[in-house]
């Protein structure tokens, strides 16, 4: 998946270190670089992006592009193209 700003993995992260686990490791295929981060990084990361919308590998911009078999940005006119 990805990991945008990194706040909903810190929470989970927080929430899991209540159940006294003996060791968590977080991977993710992309973290993307934007200046809304919190600075979170996952122990295993495949690749960073830029900060645009990516679609493909089940990342989908309004049910669509998610059979893609490649990481792409979605363009301001594909976004108006498919706004639903």
């Amino acid at each position: 998946d990805i990991i945008d700003t990194g706040k909903t993995m810190q929470k989970l992260l927080e929430t899991l270190s209540k159940y006294e686990l003996k060791s968590v490791k977080v991977a993710s295929l992309l973290v993307k670089k934007t200046p809304l981060s919190c600075g979170y990084i996952p122990d295993y990361v495949g690749f960073a992006v830029p900060d645009l919308f990516v679609v493909g590998y089940c990342l989908d911009y309004n049910d669509i592009f998610r059979d893609l078999d490649h990481i792409c940005a979605i363009s301001d006119v594909g976004k108006s193209k498919y706004a639903v």
